[in-house]
């Protein structure tokens, strides 16, 4: 007979979420019960270190041979613990910082939307109908459809329109606010009872989730919301979703509803300031990476991450919000812009759409910066895309005091005389480093000789050249060597950038540059021949140019051809949202696209190797 397992009660800081569980849990899979979002970057592998947490009281399991690795003596002694490694025995009181904490929010400041006619597939028509008499006894329906046969040809409806239409016809003198899908009418109202008409765009990304709200009678955004997407905690990676995925009961189930989930949490926040109801969101235009779009379809990603990668398909999904769980009206449509290939996904036809690349006359690249990269490149006659594992290091993630861009997060750095300074996000004491700060100390610590071509740091027997500032940073030998940007308080480890950090930085650089270089040779085209290169992705608008060429993540070329272009899926995704035309385009991207496997290729790894170095 099997004994159960006694059950403990924890309770988590500072929001006071409680929940019992069985004892022999890890503090992660507690915190996953009681909705607590941590960060989990490695899948709770105890890698990446990004889940500290700290034991102010209860019982828990010995240190595990990860934390002991992860974590100095004195934040051991302090009762800090990795959530994904740390195994409750009785009940406990446990304190998760910002840092572990998954949070996130996005502005319309950055968004860039070029101007494009109004032609959405949801409208809204307003006509004024005669009333019926015994010399003209049409159904109402018939009489509305006749009315806006122009706009809207061979018009049918949804039952539950149909329902609302005779009372909505007598209220106001048959005036009436009509909402239509495609051309089937979705809702009616009385014209004075209108409310408003919008849209969603929604980009998934493997670390960020982020909707906007549109107003589809002018085309004009109206608010957004960000949260991080909750299945980082089964990995930063795609290839540790899809493994998730495929090894767990349920496991594609869990993904899709935690996705869905935080998008329908965020749409409510975008909402909540335009006193709007997610009732009122009658079309949702969708994109993210091809694994992101099956994930959040329900569609099995499994042979994705197995040769030759194949998706289950590219092409454009049209669907009902209660098939994909979406909380909006229900006689709505979601509307997923269509994938290229396995790694090479909707974000970067929005991305191309936002940006007109294949309209150009000129070559254009533009590199999507994130834990899979994905570069597309306009000869000006043909466009080639690619993607390449960057890992989640320019995320912050896989870096010892990496983290997400947050207050605290260091993000930017520069050289003042003979020492560092630099600034966080909202001048808050600084705790971490998020993606442009890690760029930027990264330059910074080349350009100072802190570190070498080969991604070596200077030991202690070549210092005599550096600035003292810089030399009074650099501690620790070998692999524990580390240049130093604060101290730690009370024990803790500060923040720092490591040999081991360097070493995450070359490998993400180096895929990217190598795919760069690839497709330029593919093409027949130097970096010369280029117009521009847009910097995509969650913070491609915040990375000095300077830092991206330093660090060689781009070939060598004038500063001013370098472009951040925000959250361009997001802008991609919006244009696919209020015109018609512009999804045609989408289509006619992924259509004509040619996609180059290099990341297989002999000539890839021997490039890669050589973009390794600084």
């Amino acid at each position: 007979m099997l004994l159960e397992k006694p059950e403990v009660e924890v309770t988590f800081l500072p929001g006071g979420e409680r929940v019992v569980v069985e004892a022999g849990i890890t503090i992660s899979e507690a915190a996953e019960r009681a909705a607590v979002p941590l960060s989990l970057p490695c899948g709770g592998k105890g890698i990446c270190g990004n889940c500290r947490v700290v034991i102010q009281e209860g019982q828990v399991g010995e240190f595990t041979a990860a934390e002991l690795r992860a974590l100095t003596a004195a934040e051991r002694g302090q009762g800090v613990r990795l959530a994904c490694q740390c195994r409750l025995e009785g009940t406990a009181l446990v304190q998760v910082p910002p840092t572990s904490r998954v949070v996130g929010q996005k502005g319309l400041g950055q968004l860039r939307i070029r101007p494009v006619a109004l032609d959405a597939n949801v409208r809204r028509y307003r006509p004024e109908l005669a009333p019926p008499s015994l010399q003209d006894q049409q159904s109402d329906f018939q009489r509305l459809a006749e009315a806006l046969a122009e706009h809207c040809p061979g018009l049918t409806a949804f039952p539950d329109a149909l329902r609302a239409l005779p009372a909505a016809l007598r209220a106001d003198r048959y005036r009436v606010g009509v909402t239509t899908v495609g051309c089937r009418m979705a809702d009616v109202h009385p014209e004075y009872a209108t409310p408003p008409c919008l849209g969603l765009a929604v980009d998934i990304g493997t670390s960020t989730v982020v909707v906007y709200v549109v107003d589809l009678e002018t085309g004009q955004p109206l608010g957004t919301a960000a949260e991080h997407n909750p299945q980082v905690r089964h990995g930063a990676d795609v290839i540790s979703r899809i493994e998730y995925a495929n090894t767990h009961s349920g496991g594609l189930l869990t993904l899709r509803e935690e996705v869905t989930h935080v998008i329908n949490a965020i749409t409510k926040a975008a909402l909540e300031p335009i006193g709007a109801d997610p009732h009122w969101i009658y079309e949702a235009v969708v994109v993210g990476n091809t694994c992101m779009h099956h994930l959040f379809l329900g569609l099995d990603p499994r042979h994705l991450a197995e040769a030759p990668y194949v998706p289950v398909t590219t092409a454009p999904v049209d669907a009902r919000p209660p098939e994909v769980g979406l909380d909006i009206n229900p006689r709505g449509n979601v509307h997923c812009l269509p994938c290229i290939a396995g790694f090479v996904g909707a974000d970067t036809v929005a991305v191309i759409v936002a940006e007109e690349m294949t309209r150009q006359s000129e070559p254009v690249l533009a590199v999507d910066i994130g834990t899979n990269g994905e570069v597309a490149l306009w000869s000006g006659e043909k466009l080639l895309v690619a993607s390449c594992a960057a890992g989640p290091a320019f995320e912050g993630s896989q870096i010892e005091r990496g983290m997400r861009a947050a207050p605290g997060a260091i993000d930017h750095v520069d050289l003042d005389t003979d020492d560092l300074r630099f600034t966080t996000i909202g001048g808050a004491q600084p705790v971490g480093l998020c993606g442009s700060g890690l760029f930027d100390i990264m330059a910074v610590a080349l350009e100072a000789g802190a570190v070498a071509p080969s991604g070596r740091m200077a030991d202690e027997s070549r210092t005599d050249g550096l600035l003292p500032g810089i030399r009074r940073r650099l501690v620790g030998s070998g692999n524990e060597r580390r240049l130093i940007l604060t101290e730690g308080r009370n024990g803790s480890a500060g923040v720092y950038l490591s040999q081991r950090d360097v070493r995450e930085i070359q490998l993400a650089k180096g895929a990217v540059r190598a795919t760069i270089e690839m497709l330029l040779e593919y093409a027949g085209l130097s970096v010369g021949d280029l117009r521009e290169v847009l910097l995509a992705g969650a913070f491609g608008n915040y990375i000095r140019p300077a830092s991206a060429l330093r660090i060689g993540l781009l070939p060598p070329m004038p500063l001013e051809k370098i472009r951040g272009v925000g959250n361009a899926a997001g802008s991609g995704a919006i244009l696919a949202l209020v015109s018609q035309d512009e999804r045609e385009y989408a289509a006619q991207v992924a259509q004509e696209a040619e996609h180059l496997e290099l990341f297989r290729a002999r000539e890839f790894q021997s490039r890669f190797a050589e973009t390794m170095t600084f």
